[in-house]
């Protein structure tokens, strides 16, 4: 499956896209209990975790899902 935003390949279970970040099902997001995170999250400054298999972003120095540090100069 290819993303309609960014036209990168995804896996066909994704939601949201893995490159760019856009929801891939925008009438799922709109049942009551899913929150609109786009003010929480800058995806367009967001900068992913160093470690290639992890999904996390760095935020204070490390990553925000398995801890890593932000390499030098980043974060």
């Amino acid at each position: 499956m290819f993303c309609y935003k960014c036209n990168e390949s995804i896996p066909d279970i994704s939601r949201y896209c893995l490159h760019c970040g856009v929801l891939l099902d925008p009438q799922a997001a709109e049942t009551p209990n899913n929150q609109d995170c786009s003010e929480i999250v800058d995806w367009e400054n967001r900068i992913l975790c160093s470690d290639g298999s992890c999904t996390g972003t760095i935020e204070a120095g490390k990553c925000t899902h398995c801890g890593l540090p932000a390499p030098a100069g980043n974060g």
